[in-house]
């Protein structure tokens, strides 16, 4: 008997050595469903590793933030979310997180179900009818990320508890609904919207104007969204940089800083690429839009958005067509902090 049980439990250890050799590591219970497939970047050479990280700290980490690990240029990678500045990767049978500036070849799983990466559906805007703080997290105690003024527009992700979730630059920022005025919602699809139900719209966010160069930069954007606001045909292109630009005092463009090759420089216009990259990230949400020509900022991409949906201008372009069966309009609002755009779908009186 006692053989017996030794061989029971011999044949039984085998068993189990053997289901842990030959199921995927994904097959564990700590890790999450994939949304889509990626390699660790070669942009910073092919011997270069990138950090996987516990938590998606909001900053790049610096030399003293802990790793679980690090992946070698052109590793394969299991991405099961995406955050402004990070994606969430299935790592040693649980998950860690990659600044998503160190990855690329982003392919989504099953494109029926999971949106184009870097794509994020804004489902509710508001305008302020008074002082309103951002919150770095959903709690009246969170880091204050930025105040705005009655008459800002602010697009919203989604409601979480009581507040209204939005992007931040190159994070999550939150606003207490006690504090709007009304929820407004984007229509459902493109086909549901009017004149007066936006399809889909976007805020950015820049440096409230407290001195030349910031009044200057949102003089600039006033200027861009005059410029690009407009009703578009179906089959009609927006070149940017011809319909926006020359980016020349001429057309009241002011000396403020802007982004060239990834450096901020003064010059005439400074701050169009934020009207570009933030109309660029309301297109992305309408399939019936299609992007022909669109360049990121180099390797780091505009900071006032999440990496890798920036659009540039000047010196290189952004352009798209409305391939929809019915005319679009596009329409902006600038107030001091934050830029909102917004597509409607234009339907005849």
């Amino acid at each position: 008997m006692a053989m017996t049980k030794h061989r029971l439990a011999a044949t039984a250890l085998a068993a189990l050595m053997f289901l842990t050799l030959t199921v995927p590591l994904q097959g564990l219970a700590a890790n999450k469903p994939v949304l889509y497939t990626a390699v660790v970047t070669m942009a910073y050479g092919a011997d270069s590793g990138s950090g996987i990280y516990p938590t998606p700290d909001v900053q790049k980490p610096n030399q003293s933030t802990r790793r679980l690990g690090t992946l070698r240029a052109g590793s394969k990678l299991e991405v099961v979310d995406v955050l402004p500045n990070y994606v969430e990767i299935n790592y040693k049978g649980g998950t860690g997180f990659i600044l998503r500036k160190r990855i690329d070849k982003v392919v989504a799983l099953d494109p029926s179900t999971t949106p184009p990466y870097g794509v994020v559906p804004f489902r509710y805007f508001s305008t302020l009818d008074k002082e309103t703080p951002v919150m770095a997290a959903p709690d009246t105690g969170a880091e204050v990320l930025i105040t705005l003024q009655k008459g800002a527009r602010l697009a919203f992700i989604d409601m979480e508890n009581g507040w209204a979730k939005l992007i931040f630059k190159r994070q999550y920022g939150y606003v207490n609904t006690a504090l709007l005025p009304d929820l407004q919602m984007v229509a459902p699809s493109p086909e549901g919207g009017d004149s007066q139900t936006p399809i889909a719209v976007y805020t950015s966010f820049y440096n409230i104007a407290t001195n030349d160069a910031n009044l200057n930069r949102m003089i600039n954007l006033e200027v861009c969204g005059q410029r690009m606001a407009r009703v578009m045909q179906p089959g009609e292109m927006l070149d940017f940089n011809k319909t926006v630009g020359p980016f020349h005092p001429r057309y009241g463009y002011k000396t403020a800083p802007g982004l060239v090759d990834g450096e901020l420089v003064d010059s005439t216009g400074g701050g169009s690429c934020q009207a570009s990259s933030t109309l660029y990230n309301v297109v992305l949400q309408l399939t019936g839009l299609t992007v022909t020509a669109r360049a990121p900022h180099g390797n780091d991409g505009a900071p006032y958005l999440p990496h890798g949906v920036d659009a540039s201008s000047g010196d290189l372009n952004f352009i798209f067509r409305n391939d929809y069966s019915f005319p679009i309009r596009i329409d902006y609002h600038v107030q001091d902090g934050a830029y909102f755009i917004a597509i409607y779908r234009e339907v005849a009186a």
